[in-house]
């Protein structure tokens, strides 16, 4: 019997290396979408927020951004442009519908300073999203679903509450357009 050489065994180790490195790990998403199903309708966002609804110690005051519904409606189509996977068409030409509600829109406080101040905030915006085909009214998904995003008031990195709820309404979009195209 021969004994491999330093060279071979070398060489051996390279061609074993590039092979398991074509064969190597990976994560791949699918579309969860039925074939049939290649347009969509975005349905204006409707808000469900009480604004008249009892204040407890949990929540002492509701908070809200009038337009919401509107800029949260526009995201969702942005979204669903920018993805691709699906068309968004009207009502009439679309395979399937979205319809979302705009349940909540929190601003709360997450570091203080030392002289009890607040210096950062988390923005949340939630929805509950219904996806369906519009052939048979089979409903696809139905998720709540939560965008955020959170923001200083001073320092280098301060922004306002409306740039911070442009980002927590992208966020949330993203994350409907998800829903509905990938499938982990």
């Amino acid at each position: 019997m021969v004994n491999p050489t330093a060279t071979q065994k070398f060489r051996w180790m390279v061609v074993w290396l590039a092979a398991m490195s074509l064969t190597g790990c990976a994560y791949a998403t699918k579309s969860l979408l039925p074939e049939n199903i290649q347009r969509v309708n975005v349905a204006p966002v409707k808000s469900s927020i009480d604004l008249s609804a009892e204040i407890t110690d949990k929540t002492p005051f509701r908070v809200y951004r009038p337009g919401l519904e509107v800029e949260i409606t526009n995201a969702i189509i942005n979204r669903y442009i920018f993805d691709g996977t699906l068309k968004v068409a009207s009502a009439e030409k679309a395979d399937a519908l979205l319809e979302a509600t705009l349940v909540d829109y929190r601003r709360d406080a997450l570091r203080y300073s030392e002289g009890e101040d607040i210096q950062e905030y988390r923005l949340s915006v939630t929805v509950e999203a219904v996806f369906k085909a519009k052939a048979d009214g089979k409903i696809l998904w139905s998720k709540r679903i939560a965008g955020d995003t959170t923001f200083f008031l001073a320092g280098s990195r301060a922004i306002s509450e409306d740039q911070a709820a442009t980002r927590a309404v992208e966020d949330v979009a993203r994350r409907v357009v998800e829903a509905t195209i990938e499938y982990w």
